[in-house]
């Protein structure tokens, strides 16, 4: 099986003849060349390994060799990083920038939560993002810059049930719609590879009926 990683900037071809019932995390693990790359839980519940494979991001500890199309096909894999984001080396990159607009974006609560009993199986879904990047990586409007991508959305959408400081939610609302609902083309890219399932147009969906389209109400009403 041939099998190409960008290492150095580069795509390297090598020629592996090995187990294929294995998760790409456990090929690179045993590659026996240095390669860096990121990873924590191996379990698909830390988002630290997310990669680009066969041209998708994907976690790359639940992606199997004997899963993967074009190994089954044509006997190949790809593997490259996140290109969305800095490269430090290889297949390793810096995140930050996603924790940096969680921070700006002001995504915490001022005051003591409120809970909702019909919203708990909403926030619940929203609370499983990983902050991966596999969604940013499809997004065709996220790049550096203004735009927060589908991460800050997802998790915004969960404190607004939450905060009952008027202030610090007005505050929320104003952040979403300047960095992310003035930016955002309704591709729902970011649904399709979300590792984790979650329904981010819901989440969308939910922050612009209480962040936009209520106060376009307000000032249209008769």
């Amino acid at each position: 099986m041939k099998v190409m990683i960008k290492i150095d900037g580069e795509l390297q071809t090598f020629d592996y003849d090995g187990d294929i019932n294995i998760s790409v995390i456990t090929l690179l693990e045993r590659w026996g060349r240095p390669i860096e790359y990121s990873c924590s839980c191996l379990q698909g519940i830390c988002g630290a390994c997310a990669m680009v494979i066969n041209s998708e991001p994907k976690l790359a500890c639940k992606t199997f060799l004997n899963e993967e199309k074009t190994v089954i096909e044509n006997s190949e894999i790809t593997i490259e990083p996140l290109s969305k984001f800095p490269l430090i080396k290889d297949l390793k990159v810096d995140r930050s920038i996603l924790f940096d607009a969680m921070e700006d974006c002001e995504l915490w609560l001022e005051s003591d939560s409120t809970y909702h009993p019909k919203d708990l199986d909403f926030e619940y879904e929203m609370s499983l993002c990983l902050m991966c990047g596999c969604c940013t990586e499809v997004c065709p409007n996220y790049k550096l810059g203004d735009f927060v991508g589908a991460p800050v959305a997802v998790s915004a959408s969960k404190l607004v049930n939450q905060e009952s400081d008027k202030d610090h939610l007005k505050s929320l609302k104003k952040n979403y719609k300047k960095r992310f609902f003035s930016h955002c083309v309704k591709s729902t890219s970011c649904e399709d590879v979300c590792p984790m399932g979650i329904p981010t147009q819901r989440a969308i969906s939910k922050m612009n009926r209480k962040s936009v389209w209520r106060i376009w109400q307000l000032l249209n009403r008769d």
